[in-house]
Parts: C-alpha cells; structure tokens; sequence
C-alpha cells in the first residue's frame, strides 16, 4: 500500500484518484502519522457509470449591455492603486 503526505497527496489527487479507480490504494500522513485510508469501494454499482441526456438545451446566454468604459481602463486604474 502506497504512503504520502496530506501535501503530496492534494497536488496529485487527480493522478492518485484514478490509480485508486483502477484497485489501488493509499494511506495518507500528517507528520508521519496515518489518517487516512483511500481506497476503491466495492459495489456493483461503483464500478458502472451512467451518463444520462441532459434534461434540457445548455446554452449561455448573450447579454446586450452597453459599455461606455473599456473594462481594461477599470481593470489597469485597479492595479495602479494596489
């Protein structure tokens, strides 16, 4: 069973999460102290993924709002105060 630190583990969870999806496991430490376990679940159900149609038509919708300033104006008079 692999072991990392509670840093280690948050910069690669994503790496570390599919390495767990595929039967691995791993204990997460504080200061070489065990906290955790992660591990896959074992159910039927875990294993299957279910993409479902979307209920309804996605799409963003175009604001018609006139500007009468450039937002870089804003955002480069933000900067020049900090």
């Amino acid at each position: 069973m692999k072991t990392m630190t509670i840093s280690v583990f948050k910069t690669h969870i994503s790496e570390e999460l599919r390495k767990v999806r595929k039967g691995g496991s791993l204990v997460i430490t504080d200061r070489e102290t065990p906290i955790a376990e992660v591990r896959p679940i074992r159910t039927e159900t875990a294993s299957k993924l279910v993409v479902r149609e979307p209920t309804a038509p996605f799409f963003i919708p175009r604001l018609d709002t006139a500007i009468d300033h450039d937002p870089l104006e804003y955002l480069l008079e933000d900067r020049a105060k900090r």
